[in-house]
């Protein structure tokens, strides 16, 4: 264990082999370990020069494979014209003669051996099964390497005997790693091959297909029991009751080991190495600890750096975990990173102010994209399992589903940032609300979350066969400078791109892993426990459901502008579409119906939401009837059970009410105002049929939550909907510097202000980060986008929130098929939800609302309230239980609830079953009691 620097400064890369191994405790070690190699990727960016989301990986041809070693003497030709020496580890040695070419007639011998010093023949076949040549010599030994390095032979110094034979395990594994011929010894070399750094041996008993090797520093190595392969190489960190830490100070490949399980979960997958189907680039990707892309704004380009071939690797032990410093020479950047073991966890942390990057105004090569164990619980292809992906209500993506040719997925948690407004219209999407995913694999799973820097994470993963691997992945990328296009006028075929300058905005990315100990085989409903128990326990969510029955959730919409003619002039006037007595109305024919436990968003209730600007002052519109009506409204009410949540929709506006657009609309990073522009139905391109609106700075978020809740206060009222504000989350790159970060915080806080006041909060849409401030919550969906990589739909959203918060869904009478739109939400656990305007939809045409065609009262308040007494029947006093199973078997769906309750839904009978109980949707509800009108 001589010399650690000298081999730090010179060792190549380790590819290893990663399967699950119960590694026992040992003694931590203190030396720091270097890996050193020069290569990078570097891709085009946004506007056809470089893309960082868009390797060329696909386009590299998988050639992996071992080196093979091409012998071209025969032994006879060994034996004639070569120098017995002695026999070595079961090899008999030869010698090429000095005057071999004077003295050897035979020109093709000579000629082979201009290339062979030293070759081997094996005593029991009579074969050659190696030739070598001198690589170094020193006064204790000379060292011979066979072509392809796959043989290593120690001679005296003096050339007279062979003193020692060693054999590489695996060249897609490593390069320094050899084993000796009775397979006991295992031993790392230097890059120059005349040193050990360091050795281990066994008792060569093979379990399970594998052979351990150990040595005193509390290193383990397991290769296959055909020494042909690295299975595992870590050594011991520190340990808790429940779990253990390793690393492998090489490569930085980390191992968490769960002991109740006997499972051991890697952050490189198993076996990447001899993966025939990867190319050296996705084996590079997936065998690096930390990823990294690196922009550069003069050429308008970015390159992917891994930690695996591009980085220095240096490793210090912890008092609870270890701190690895990646440092990427070539883009003059150094990344800490810390792992550290909690009770219940690993954590991956990078503070962001402890990156070092060269001077940028220099090396112009400025950090973009950071990605920490992305590969980490990565599953093989004969794994049988799934990735719990939060898209929407939630979704699985099974390992090996042969969806090869789908693209793999992408979601960016919370959304993407709106202030990069595109030209076309993107496509509906849902959105990943929860900053994180689970891992079911066989009788184990993890859950994973991100604690810090979600704001700026994705959500990234792939199956077996795509990306040219033979890897199931999953893992958060992180964004600590985001970029943006814009074209120059008159020239939308060249989009240019620009980075966010300065400062990393973004403190820390933190995330977690957390294996779940489960008494039987686990699922997703245990991955949803694991999520609930972490937001009730350590994220501030509380628990706020007051109703074990469901409730039935409605929008209202008050009033738009609308042109008419006056005089012959076109004006914009302010139009109703629900007065507070056409609510009243509505409100008192879904209870005739039967309907209970209401609750409203009223949107456009004020002069302000109805015009587009900031809406701060809840003051009622004239044109809905005025603070009489709303009074009116008020008290009915308050006694007939019904809670109403006045809507303050502030993420886009026009000027007025003291904000105005010149100076309180986001910045985009490009440098140019972020307007919201309506899209062309037809052509999907920006529509100036409306005008566009202006997205409001987060901050100017304070000021309007100060100024919301004191007018709420002077009016007496209590609730209130921020409306898209639960959901939207972006940034002001302009003047004020806020980064998606900084505008989580910033919106956090306004929440907080509005809560202190007591004034609960209904969300429109809850991000994980509004949970902690929200009293209940709507327009949660029931589906996923929908991806062709996704192989099933699950309501994981709402397993996470049941008996924790009630919530409903988004509009059932929005859906082409309402009838199945609400048996899902029963088997959910899901209350309903619908849009209503007083007036005839006509109304609508040529407004900002003509979205809203389905929504007429008139049509819908039978069917609505019909539908919430189906749901009332199946679902009472369950809001308060959490949901413990869920599956689906073709059109039958089984709920199980904490209290034992068993909800079947049948959706093509339209049938529930309550422990034994059938109740039938045409029971209650009328056939086209929705239509009629």
């Amino acid at each position: 264990m001589k010399n650690w620097k000298k081999w730090a400064a010179g060792i190549c890369a380790l590819s290893l082999c990663m399967t699950a191994v119960s590694l026992p405790a040992a003694a931590e070690g203190e030396d720091d370990i270097a890996l050193i190699s020069d290569t990078s990727e570097e891709m085009p960016a946004a506007d056809g020069t470089a893309d960082a989301d868009t390797a060329d990986d696909t386009a590299e041809e998988a050639t992996r494979s071992e080196s093979l070693e091409e012998i071209a003497i025969t032994a006879e030709q060994v034996t004639q014209y070569m120098q017995k020496k002695n026999s070595c580890d079961g090899i008999t040695f030869y010698y090429r003669p000095e005057d071999y070419e004077d003295t050897i007639s035979d020109e093709d011998v000579a000629d082979l051996l201009d290339d062979i010093e030293l070759a081997g023949i094996d005593d029991a076949t009579g074969e050659v099964v190696c030739t070598l040549e001198e690589d170094s010599d020193n006064s204790d030994f000379v060292v011979f390497l066979s072509p392809e390095s796959r043989w290593l032979v120690y001679m005296d110094p003096e050339y007279s005997k062979v003193t020692m034979v060693r054999q590489i395990v695996s060249s897609l594994d490593n390069e320094l790693l050899f084993r000796s011929r009775d397979n006991r010894t295992l031993e790392l070399y230097n890059k120059d091959y005349d040193e050990v750094e360091r050795s281990y041996t066994t008792d060569g008993a093979a379990k399970d297909g594998k052979v351990t090797y150990t040595n005193e520093d509390g290193w383990q190595v397991v290769l296959a029991d055909t020494y042909d392969a690295v299975i595992s190489s870590a050594r011991f960190v520190t340990e808790n009751d429940k779990l253990a830490l390793y690393v492998d100070d090489d490569t930085a490949v980390i191992g968490l080991y769960d002991k109740a399980k006997n499972k051991m979960w890697w952050s490189t997958p198993e076996n990447v190495g001899h993966d025939k189907t990867a190319t050296n680039t996705i084996v590079e990707d997936l065998s690096s600890s930390l990823k990294m892309i690196y922009g550069e704004p003069d050429a308008r380009s970015t390159t992917n750096m891994r930690s695996k071939g591009d980085a220095k690797i240096k490793v210090k032990d912890k008092s609870s975990g270890v701190k690895i410093t990646y440092s990427f020479k070539k883009a003059g950047i150094t990344v800490p990173v810390t792992y550290t073991l909690e009770d219940d966890y690993l954590e991956a942390k990078i503070d962001t102010a402890d990156i070092e990057e060269d001077d940028t105004s220099e090396t112009g090569k400025l950090t973009t994209s950071l990605s920490m164990l992305s590969s980490f619980g990565a599953a093989s292809s004969t794994d049988e399992g799934y990735f719990v992906i939060p898209d929407g209500s939630g979704a699985l993506i099974r390992f090996n589903n042969g969806k090869k040719t789908a693209k793999s997925y992408t979601g960016y948690v919370y959304g993407s940032d709106v202030t990069a407004v595109p030209l076309t219209e993107p496509a509906v999407t849902e959105q990943v609300s929860l900053p994180m995913y689970g891992i079911v694999n066989g009788d184990n799973a993890m859950m994973v979350v991100c604690t810090e820097g979600d704001s700026n994470a994705k959500l990234t993963a792939s199956v077996s066969g795509q990306s040219k691997s033979s890897f199931n992945v999953c893992g958060f990328d992180f964004t600590v400078r985001d970029s943006d296009t814009y074209y120059m006028s008159g020239d939308n075929g060249t989009a240019l791109t620009v980075f966010e300058d300065g400062d990393m905005k973004t403190d820390t990315l933190a995330v977690r892993y957390y294996p779940l100990e489960t008494e039987d085989t686990p699922d997703y409903t245990d991955v949803a426990a694991a999520y609930r128990n972490y937001l009730t326990e350590e994220a501030g969510v509380t628990n706020t459901v007051e109703n074990t029955a469901p409730s039935l959730y409605l929008n209202f919409y008050g009033g738009t502008k609308k042109e008419k003619s006056v005089l012959g002039i076109p004006v914009s006037m302010k139009t109703a579409l629900t007065s507070f007595q056409q609510a009243e109305e509505i409100l008192q024919n879904l209870s005739d119906g039967g309907a209970e436990n209401m609750k409203v968003q009223y949107y456009n209730w004020t002069n302000a939401g109805i015009s587009g600007k900031v809406d701060i002052k809840a003051k009622a519109a004239g044109c809905l009837g005025g603070n009489g009506d709303w009074n009116d409204l008020q008290s009915y009410a308050a006694s007939n059970g019904v809670t109403i949540y006045p809507v303050s929709e502030n993420e886009t506006f026009r000027s007025g009410s003291g904000f105005y657009t010149f100076q309180d609309t986001a910045v985009r990073i490009s440098g140019s105002y972020a307007r919201i522009y309506d899209y062309n139905l037809a052509y999907g391109t920006q529509s100036t049929v409306n005008k566009p609106l202006s997205l409001l700075s987060p901050s100017a978020f304070s000021e309007v939550a100060e100024k919301l809740t004191g007018s709420l206060q002077k009016k007496d009222l209590n609730t209130l909907s921020l409306g898209s504000l639960t959901t939207a989350l972006y940034g002001d790159y302009g003047k004020q510097a806020i980064s998606r970060d900084a505008a989580q915080q910033l919106l956090e806080d306004a929440y907080q202000q509005i809560t202190d006041a007591d004034i609960s909060l209904l969300a429109n849409g809850a991000n994980a980060y509004a949970l902690p401030y929200v009293q209940e919550i709507t327009d949660v969906p029931l589906q996923s986008s929908g991806f062709d990589v996704f192989d099933e739909d699950i309501p994981f959203y709402q397993m996470v929130m049941h008996g924790v918060k009630s919530y409903g869904t988004s509009a059932v009478n929005a859906s082409a098929t309402p009838e199945e739109t609400v048996l899902l939400a029963i088997a959910s656990g899901s209350s309903l939800h619908f849009d209503m305007i007083g007036e005839e939809t006509s109304t609508l045409k040529d407004t900002v609302l003509d979205g809203l065609y389905y929504a007429s009262a008139e049509s819908w308040t039978d069917y609505a309230a019909q539908s919430y007494a189906f749901s009332k029947a199946v679902l009472s006093g369950l809001g308060d239980q959490t949901i413990t199973g869920y599956e689906r078997k073709g059109d039958v769906i089984t709920t199980t609830y904490e209290n034992g309750t068993v909800v079947e839904t049948d959706l093509a009978k339209q049938i529930v079953t309550v422990d034994g109980t059938a109740y039938a949707m045409a029971d209650y509800v009328e056939e086209g009691s929705w239509n009629e009108a």
